[in-house]
């Protein structure tokens, strides 16, 4: 990767930053439950990409049989993840929801060293280490009442989901980098129609404005260059960039919605 290369994927990775951390927010915001933010999302998402793709290529011809297994895994990590996420913030709160996002570094730096052999070394650990104390400072309190250990369980279990799509998408990178991110959006959407039964579309005016963010800055863009991140760089580096969500989402949630800001989330 020359130099050029570097700075365009580290653009791509602030810009991507920034759009996400905007989503636990509108999530918390947003009256719909996790099966309409769900089934919403990924629908925008896929019929957006789909066009993206048809634009971008000729061939209608389908993905050979030995692709199919990898993007339906990938897809349906994204679902789960996605689901358990919305479950965890609805049921608990956004900072639990985020807490428990956070231990996506923790299992993205060990499934990277297992599996795609990226070794850690101890700065990395270092620098771990103080993202997960920062989180910690920035949770204003923590009580293992029934809805936050749910909640929390619910979110470390989207964490780990999530962890797993960059090492599958790094092995599986000589799949054209549009069609992974194709499966990814429409096999998850997929398996939130399975709940289409429970999604409420009663909603109010803000509430789609909400939805249209999750769906498009917050899914089709922000998740697009977050394949493309990830799968040009060594599972270190976004483990540790992911971090940087955390403190945006906190600083948009005090300014948008309120949410106060006492000197320990200041420090974390």
């Amino acid at each position: 990767m020359d130099t050029k290369e570097k700075w365009q994927i580290s653009l791509q990775a602030a810009f991507t930053l920034v759009l996400m951390s905007g989503v636990p927010v509108f999530i918390k915001f947003t009256s719909a439950n996790p099966y309409t933010i769900g089934i919403f999302r990924l629908g925008v998402a896929t019929a957006l990409m789909s066009v993206f793709l048809r634009m971008k290529s000729s061939s209608g011809t389908p993905p050979p049989r030995i692709m199919l297994l990898p993007l339906v895994i990938i897809g349906l990590l994204f679902g789960i993840h996605l689901l358990t996420y919305f479950l965890s913030i609805k049921r608990a709160t956004a900072s639990v929801g985020i807490l428990g996002m956070s231990t996506y570094g923790v299992h993205l730096i060990f499934l990277g060293w297992l599996i795609r052999k990226h070794k850690p070394v101890i700065t990395d650990f270092i620098a771990l280490g103080l993202a997960l104390a920062g989180t910690y400072f920035i949770i204003p309190e923590f009580s293992l009442s029934n809805d936050v250990a749910v909640g929390m369980a619910l979110s470390i279990t989207s964490g780990l989901c999530f962890a797993l799509l960059p090492v599958i998408h790094q092995q599986y990178s000589f799949i054209p980098e549009r069609l992974r991110v194709l499966s990814q959006f429409g096999i998850a959407l997929a398996f939130f129609l399975f709940f289409l039964p429970l999604a409420d579309w009663r909603l109010g005016e803000v509430d789609w404005w909400a939805l249209i963010y999750l769906a498009i800055p917050g899914t089709f863009i922000a998740h697009s260059l977050w394949v493309r991140i990830t799968t040009r760089l060594p599972t270190t580096i976004p483990s540790l960039i992911f971090y940087l969500i955390v403190p945006m989402a906190m600083f948009i949630s005090h300014y948008w919605l309120g949410e106060p800001m006492p000197v320990e989330k200041v420090v974390g």
